[in-house]
């Protein structure tokens, strides 16, 4: 067999169609024999053991075999160890050449082409997960990212919890369950709906909760995020931004799968976010992280800026420095000088940028504007000074501004003027109109977030969760006041704490989507949220098991008696997989035979239909699955929901 395999390859990939510099172009064959490409089938029938193998006569016709044709091609002996059209290497590919060979870039890896669930519950799992194959499973794919049932539905408050009886397009929601499936659940209701998505994937560093398929950690990682970025993207306004943190182990690799993802057109930009101090580093000492957005359409996008939260302490000092002195603006002015002067050299707050907002009249804190023109050819016109009633001194290469803009501003009482002509006018820009832009580059030390993790919670919970003011910033830039965020690595809950604060500083109506399925989504997520609610509320639900509550039995099981135990169970389960139905004698056989007991759990693993992890929502009618009215009501009530309203 291994000869014939040797043989089919070298037949192919010496057709220029089907191969190039004698390497077979696997994804070539297989879409040619999908469309009975003419020249697939002359080569092979023109070859004797070709057509000995995949043509069968029927009466007076040759027919070709396509599906042993593709399960030949697509076996792991053309490419051991994997079922993808890829080779067990990463890179960077141009039409299946090295990149070496060509200027255009796309990125390639082991698993490109199919699909990982992730469906592990426990950040100590490790087993190796099943990948649907693009091209070989799209049925199967297509049934695994059908909506699902949603079950335990409740409406949190701060105090008590309730059964929903009415959802609403803008609830906050939290859902338990695998993230790939939960986003293709979403599709239903939210596609193009979603105004910023955040998400704090496992970085793949080995210490994370990141646990598939050790033997291609790399390509496996970027699959599971390939699978996910490419469901997310579908969801996002036409103006709408994804942020991703990432650190230095697979920042590279990401920022070029989102180049083709996104379009290398839609990204945005990345933060540096400096998280900590490393003395113990050997060369260079890693101390950030980053975080990367994409549009979904980058020339959609307004200007992101905001009132200026440094302004604001001055804002701030100058208000409290009224109280005390009243409407006397020069001893205002020159108290305000004065601390100004002293934050500076003390450190105690960052007021670059806006430390020369340090004037004060009867309307509040300014500062005088430069009136010149930065180049000759400014405008030109004559200024009458209100006291001397001469014209003003102009600059040597004009004004910067027209003349109605310097009369708006005076009708105002914004114009700062000389005691006489000889000193310029200038326009006072007022403090309140100080803006500040998304900058590039943020500094919190990380364990600050742990630190306030911990005090919210009693205790210690989570390790590194994100930086809450990190996310408000991100937030308040990215979105306006009534849009959607979703997250689905909810991991401690940080998102939705930091919607909930900027809508209770605000007075906007944020809402949010998690998505969560490790098995600490109850003890920290949801008690996190619950803490930080105020008058909002959340709605939690799962999504309905199926083959996931024996997914789950076979996770905990630790002995070979137990998993032996569950073979039976397994194969009278109606989520066995069907390729091994008819066989059960014949596998069992080899189950009771495994002296191994993690071998003998991925072989259970393996056997369940993993297309059947959940219970599709057209099923839930289905009297074995067992599911409430209650939950079938609010599940059709959920996927009937529309914008700005009820379902």
């Amino acid at each position: 067999m291994n000869d014939l395999y040797r043989h089919i390859q070298s037949l192919l990939a010496a057709d220029p169609a089907f191969g190039a510099g004698g390497r077979l172009l696997r994804n070539s064959v297989l879409e040619a024999a999908r469309r009975l490409d003419a020249r697939l089938l002359q080569l092979l029938l023109a070859d004797s053991r070709a057509r000995q193998y995949f043509f069968r006569p029927v009466q007076d016709i040759t027919v070709f075999d396509v599906n042993r044709f593709t399960r030949f091609i697509a076996s792991s002996r053309f490419l051991p160890g994997s079922l993808t059209a890829f080779k067990n290497k990463i890179g960077l590919t141009v039409n299946e050449e090295l990149i070496a060979e060509n200027n255009s870039v796309v990125l390639a890896f082991p698993y490109k082409d199919a699909v990982l669930p992730g469906g592990q519950t426990r950040e100590n799992d490790r087993h190796n997960e099943l990948f649907f194959h693009e091209t070989l499973d799209a049925e199967r794919i297509d049934r695994l990212f059908e909506p699902k049932a949603l079950i335990r539905w409740t409406r949190l408050f701060r105090e008590n919890d309730e059964k929903p009886q009415r959802l609403s397009y803008n609830d906050n929601f939290l859902i338990k369950g695998n993230n790939l499936i939960t986003l293709h659940s979403l599709k239903a209701v939210y596609a193009g709906k979603i105004k910023l998505i955040y998400i704090d994937p496992p970085y793949n560093t080995g210490k994370d909760s990141f646990g598939y398929n050790d033997g291609f950690s790399h390509s496996t990682w970027l699959t599971f995020m390939k699978n996910r970025l490419e469901v997310a993207r579908t969801l996002l306004r036409g103006d709408g931004v994804i942020f991703i943190s990432i650190d230095i182990n697979e920042q590279a690799y990401l920022k070029v799968l989102c180049d083709e993802i996104f379009g290398r057109a839609n990204f945005v930009g990345e933060i540096i976010w400096e998280t900590a101090t490393d003395n113990n580093a050997t060369q260079i000492s890693v101390e950030h992280e980053y975080v990367l957005c994409y549009a979904r359409n980058k020339t959609a996008l307004p200007k992101w800026q905001r009132p200026s939260e440094k302004a604001q302490i001055i804002i701030n000092r100058y208000r409290a420095l009224k109280k005390t002195f009243g409407a006397d603006t020069d001893k205002i002015e020159k108290e305000l000088r004065k601390w100004i002067n002293n934050v500076k050299k003390s450190n105690r707050h960052d007021l670059s940028g806006v430390s020369h907002y340090c004037y004060v009249d009867d309307k509040g804190v300014f500062y005088p504007g430069n009136s010149a023109n930065t180049r000759p050819g400014g405008y030109d016109f004559d200024i009458i000074h209100p006291t001397t009633k001469k014209v003003c001194r102009k600059p040597a290469n004009g004004y910067r501004w027209p003349e109605t803009t310097f009369w708006r501003a005076a009708e105002k009482g914004d114009v700062l003027w000389g005691v006489d002509e000889t000193t310029v006018p200038r326009i006072k820009k007022r403090i309140e109109t100080a803006t500040e832009l998304l900058k590039g580059y943020y500094y919190e030390d990380n364990r600050k977030s742990t630190r306030a993790l911990t005090g919210l919670m009693g205790k210690k919970v989570f390790e590194n969760p994100k930086s809450v003011n990190l996310l408000k910033k991100i937030i308040s830039f990215a979105s306006d006041e009534n849009d959607i965020i979703l997250d689905f690595f909810a991991g401690s809950g940080s998102t939705a704490q930091a919607v909930l604060e900027l809508n209770a500083e605000s007075g906007g109506r944020r809402s949010f989507i998690l998505c969560e399925q490790m098995d600490y989504i109850e003890d920290v997520t949801l008690a996190r949220i619950r803490r930080v609610l105020g008058r909002e509320s959340l709605v939690y639900m799962e999504l309905a098991p199926g083959a996931r509550k024996l997914v789950d039995k076979i996770a905990a099981a630790t002995t070979l008696p137990r998993l032996r135990k569950l073979a039976d169970e397994v194969l009278a389960d109606p989520f066995l997989y069907y390729g091994a139905a008819h066989k059960e004698e014949e596998i069992l056989s080899l189950l009771r035979g495994e002296s191994d007991p993690e071998n003998l759990r991925q072989m259970l693993l393996a056997l369940l239909d993993q297309n059947m992890l959940y219970i599709p929502r057209d099923e839930m009618a289905d009297g074995d699955w067992a599911l409430t009215d209650e939950d079938k009501k609010l599940t059709d009530q959920f996927y009937r929901l529309q914008a700005h309203g009820t379902e």
